[in-house]
């Protein structure tokens, strides 16, 4: 209580006639009371003990009701016309704090002018719990708390030199011992161990307490880790947590942080799969932010895949093994449906909430897809673009580009040497040839629909349409065309009389239709994809340009 009086009256501050007032009507007060007395003996006997402390403790109280009597007075004048009356007493004190809570320590930087500063030492068991800022005086106050442990601690901080807000808290306090730490001499409170610090760094006040005391070397630990946070740093942290909120909660092995793979990394880790089971997987274009891995003797492989707007900004996770996945991959899953894309059997499963997997096996290795958001509809259209960008080699490994060159030049040679293979190898070149053809067919399926939806799961873009002078770069770009423009009566009809069965285990371009009325298309990555499409221009021409009404004779 006398430290709140204590604080009280410094922030009183009165002028000097006002003083002489004050003192003047207390030594009024002191001559009236001594009028009534009779005799020295009545006085001796009767008189108040008015000693010069007591005068000293009349004066003080005077002068808080006088305070109390200007306070209301400036407070009915300034709501009357928002202006104070020059004669009124100008009381000094520092100007109130205003709270207000926000949503993370990011947003800090984002709302407020202040700097922000974190505890970066303190456990990953305890989290941001509530973030508060004065604005205007840059005063922050970042509560962290540990729910295991029922602990708390406090760091706060003001942009001010020996802020008096945040060192007098501490006025109460034992004072424990004093450390340096870096530049900062650290003045820690508490009986045998540190409850409550506070320093200086920086142009800024600093105080951390705690609901649990620990060891000075702790303590010093929690200070040494006070840093400040850019925005570049924020910006890294966002990212991982998007990438991480977008990542399905089986990937087993994947943090959901992990950068895109450089050219070196990729390479060791395909060169370690080979030499385990004869096979490396590579994600190949449209996909981007590829990274690979090892995951419990399985090549694993994340990538983003944004052709289709539902898997956009989704980093989808797969495994390649000679069989089944990684364990803890299937927990809590069950199976929904089995689906035939683009001549492979997949079948889909579902946990309780709503993340997908799919499961199927192309050239006798097992993959599993992870994908954390999937509505639903047109599956076999979402995984025929995303099986597109999945390559299989059985080679050890070379440039993409020169395996590509030597695979098309090699292209008939190597059907001859097919034909002299062995059964089983037999069997697999007619699955993957029966693939291909079924890949044609259901791309005429979606030309018959006019489903541009459909059929843009199976272009390689960008995709140039020349005859409408117009250059597509994603599936988003293409099915906002106008649909009557591309499924002309006269292209669609060409487009299905293509025959499936000319498929040959050596044909590397597939055109089907005619020189005008055509889609062109290759295999790629074990896939059949959409490179070209060539619509008659006299036809679209004759579509946008209505024909003349005759004149009337």
């Amino acid at each position: 209580m006398q430290k709140e009086y204590k604080d009280a009256m410094e922030k009183i501050s009165l002028s000097d006639s006002d003083k002489e007032r004050i003192l003047a009507n207390v030594k009024k007060a002191y001559e009236e009371s001594t009028d009534h007395v009779v005799s020295m003996d009545t006085f001796a006997r009767k008189r108040p003990r008015f000693s010069a402390r007591r005068m000293g403790t009349v004066a003080a109280a005077a002068v808080v009701l006088l305070v109390g009597a200007l306070v209301i007075r400036s407070n009915f004048f300034a709501g009357q016309d928002g202006k104070m009356p020059e004669d009124d007493i100008i009381l000094a004190g520092n100007e109130e704090e205003i709270w207000e809570e926000l949503d993370s320590v990011e947003d800090i930087s984002k709302e407020t002018d202040c700097r922000t500063y974190t505890l970066s030492n303190v456990s990953k068991s305890y989290k941001v719990k509530k973030v508060e800022v004065a604005k205007k005086q840059k005063h922050v106050k970042i509560t962290y708390k540990n729910k295991k442990q029922d602990d708390k601690i406090l760091l706060e901080y003001k942009e001010e030199e020996n802020a008096s807000a945040v060192i007098g808290q501490f006025d109460e306090e034992k004072e424990l011992t004093k450390e340096k730490v870096g530049e900062s001499e650290v003045t820690m409170y508490g009986d045998e161990e540190c409850d409550g610090m506070t320093w200086q760094q920086e142009s800024c006040t600093f105080a951390v307490k705690m609901s649990k005391a620990c060891s000075p070397e702790k303590a010093k630990k929690l200070v040494s880790g006070t840093k400040e946070r850019t925005d570049a740093a924020f910006a890294d942290k966002e990212d991982e947590l998007r990438d991480k909120k977008k990542m399905n909660s089986n990937a087993v092995g994947w943090k959901g942080n992990e950068k895109e793979s450089g050219d070196k990394e990729r390479r060791d880790i395909l060169k370690k799969i080979y030499a385990m089971y004869g096979f490396r997987v590579t994600i190949e274009d449209p996909a981007r932010k590829v990274a690979y891995k090892i995951v419990d003797d399985y090549e694993s492989f994340s990538f983003v895949y944004d052709e289709l707007p539902e898997l956009e900004k989704q980093r989808i996770v797969g495994y390649a093994g000679q069989d089944g996945c990684p364990s803890g991959v299937l927990k809590g899953y069950k199976e929904e449906e089995a689906l035939t894309v683009n001549g492979v059997q997949v079948r889909s499963y579902r946990n309780k909430d709503d993340e997908c997997l799919f499961y199927f096996v192309k050239q006798n290795i097992h993959f599993t897809l992870l994908i954390k958001e999937w509505d639903g509809e047109d599956t076999e259209s979402m995984l025929s673009g995303v099986l597109s960008v999945i390559r299989i080699s059985l080679d050890a490994g070379q440039d993409e580009t020169e395996e590509e060159e030597e695979g098309e030049e090699d292209g008939d040679s190597s059907s001859d040497v097919d034909s002299d293979s062995e059964e089983g190898e037999t069997s697999d070149e007619e699955a993957t040839l029966e693939a291909y053809r079924q890949a044609v067919q259901d791309i005429q399926y979606a030309v018959a629909e006019g489903s541009l939806k459909k059929l843009s799961s199976y272009i390689r873009f960008p995709l140039t349409i020349k005859s409408l002078d117009v250059t597509v770069n994603s599936a988003k770009e293409f099915q906002a065309l106008d649909s009557s423009l591309i499924f002309t009566s006269t292209w669609v009809d060409a487009v299905v009389a293509y025959d499936a069965n000319n498929i040959k285990s050596n044909t590397k371009s597939i055109t089907l239709g005619d020189n005008t009325h055509s889609l062109v298309c290759r295999i790629k990555n074990d896939s059949v994809v959409i490179t070209e499409l060539h619509v008659d221009s006299d036809e679209v021409q004759s579509m946008i340009e209505p024909t003349a009404t005759p004149s009337a004779e």
